[in-house]
């Protein structure tokens, strides 16, 4: 009975610390669809999430996007947070409301255009300062592994203290 509870418990072990490290593992594998995968992009207006500003990519070079702010304020300017001009993106053309980036040296980021609108004309939502979602998954997934491994062993030790 002991070799059988023993092997039991290595097996849920084994399982426990192989589910944790395919999880970390798989994190940081590139595949064919991550890497040609569109950015994402986000549109703001004075740094808040917003329906005000709209995209439209070029559909015959992906590279190549359009911002139009639709709101009711006076666009005062435009900024891409995280991007670097020059390095980053080009700006193609600027006219009106509209403007007109182009994605260069292989940009993969997150592409946040904000619109820089006078602060009384623009409503107010929450601001969102985290860019990223925390990845809790690997942790928790972890934590749960080690916790279904230690349940195990405290259930052997009770049993073998009882024979």
């Amino acid at each position: 009975m002991k070799k059988i509870l023993s092997v039991i418990l290595s097996v849920v072990m084994l399982i426990c610390a192989s589910s944790v490290a395919t999880v970390a593992f798989a994190e940081n594998v590139n595949s064919i669809e991550s890497t040609t995968k569109a950015n994402k992009i986000t549109v703001e207006v004075n740094g808040n999430e917003t329906t005000d500003v709209i995209y439209e990519k070029d559909p015959e070079d992906p590279t190549k996007i359009t911002f139009t702010y639709t709101g009711d304020g006076e666009l005062e300017g435009w900024e891409f947070p995280g991007m670097t001009e020059g390095e980053d993106f080009i700006i193609i053309s600027e006219e009106g409301d509209s403007i007109t980036i182009q994605l260069i040296n292989g940009y993969e980021g997150e592409v946040i255009a904000n619109a820089i609108v006078k602060e009384s004309t623009t409503k107010k939502k929450k601001h969102n300062d985290d860019r990223k979602s925390p990845k809790t998954g690997a942790v928790t997934a972890g934590a749960v592994a080690v916790a279904g491994a230690g349940v195990a062993v405290l259930a052997a030790l009770k049993k073998r203290d009882e024979e």
